[in-house]
């Protein structure tokens, strides 16, 4: 409890005298106001950080009112100059302005690629070009192998076809022909048969029937001879077809695996991905020279302005750099002097007003001194 009630009687006095005057602290000190002051050591820092603030306060707002005097003495200079030297004065403002706009331009404008992929273009700017190329020729030569893989694979299943048609061919002949010869043995036995008992002559049809298996048997060879030249040639054009099926394939397993470690290197998909992202960089690369250019004409026409006004006699040539479209605007001209002569009729209130404010305090001060004379030197 009393510790919390020494806190708050120290508050209380602090309070007491934090918006305290000077009349007000010497009624005190005497016993004739509402208590005495206990501290004046105290109140000395405070007079002394209150004039130390106003001189502080005067001193920005001199700076300030000065400056906005300069402003409006050159306007008033250039309204007075003659009409060749304002339209000097113009046509740099005006080229100032432009390259200005066109440096917020740049600045502002969206990105053709990232930021990311700008970085990686740069790091293989020396080579991209002729990798662009080298890229497309792989790619090209990917699909070349993929084709020649296609036309091997429909190679092989038609060969395949055509062997397993012969096989089955002559698979069906032979055993065609077993049912030809029961049928033929069984046809000269009936007529055999015939000739005994009917005592007619059958040596005709016997010997049709043996034309006509002559025939077959005939055309069983050749046909069968076809059958294993084509199995033979169908093996031979497979084995074939699956070494050039092998070397294709290793030739396009290898394209692609340096495709893949080019795609990830340059982080893309496609050749023309990478010259997308390629052409988009020198783009950007452009504008990037172009910027630099701009900056180095912007620095350049700002201090001819800034030369030419000095010539003239401005007292603040260096500030019009920045606000050049004033002397080319009557508008904007007329708008930037009201707002400086309001502001200067702002200024010079406040710099009266805090001419009040000092000499008061400077008078709380000489009171106090006199009253405590080891603090006369607070000022």
């Amino acid at each position: 409890m009393g510790l919390f009630g020494k806190k708050k009687k120290k508050k209380s006095e602090e309070s007491a005298y934090q918006w305290m005057t000077v009349d007000e602290a010497l009624l005190l000190s005497e016993g004739k106001g509402k208590g005495s002051v206990s501290n004046p050591k105290k109140l000395a820092s405070d007079l002394k950080e209150q004039l130390e603030n106003a001189q502080r306060i005067e001193k920005d707002t001199a700076f300030e009112y000065d400056a906005i005097r300069k402003h409006m003495s050159d306007i008033q200079r250039f309204e007075a100059l003659p009409d060749k030297a304002k339209a000097k004065i113009k046509d740099i403002s005006n080229n100032l302005t432009g390259y200005e706009k066109q440096r917020q331009d740049y600045q502002q404008g969206n990105r053709l690629i990232s930021a990311e992929n700008y970085k990686n273009m740069e790091l293989y700017a020396d080579e991209l070009p002729e990798k662009l190329k080298t890229m497309e020729d792989q790619e090209r030569y990917l699909m070349l192998v993929k084709n020649d893989m296609r036309q091997l694979e429909g190679e092989k299943g038609s060969l395949t076809y055509e062997k397993d048609e012969a096989a089955k061919k002559k698979s069906f002949l032979i055993k065609f022909s077993r049912i030809c010869v029961l049928a033929v043995l069984t046809v000269c036995i009936l007529f055999v048969v015939l000739s005994v008992y009917t005592g007619k002559n059958m040596l005709l049809p016997i010997m049709v029937t043996v034309a006509i298996v002559c025939v077959y048997a005939a055309y069983f060879v050749v046909t069968m001879k076809e059958c294993d030249n084509t199995v033979r040639r169908a093996d031979v054009m497979l084995k074939r077809c699956v070494e050039l099926s092998n070397k294709v394939k290793i030739k396009y397993v290898n394209t692609a695996n340096t495709l893949d470690y080019t795609y990830e290197k340059y982080k893309c998909n496609s050749h023309q991905e990478l010259r997308y992202l390629w052409q988009n960089y020198l783009k950007e690369k452009e504008e990037e020279k172009k910027y630099i250019k701009n900056t180095g004409l912007l620095a350049a026409c700002r201090e001819n302005l800034t030369e030419t006004l000095r010539e003239y006699g401005f007292e603040m040539p260096e500030i019009w750099g920045y606000q050049a479209e004033v002397f080319y605007d009557g508008k904007l001209m007329r708008e930037f002097r009201n707002v400086l002569e309001e502001r200067h009729r702002k200024l010079k209130a406040q710099l009266e007003f805090n001419a009040k404010q000092k000499a008061s305090i400077e008078a709380e001060i000489e009171a106090f001194s006199a009253k405590y004379p080891e603090y006369k030197n607070l000022s």
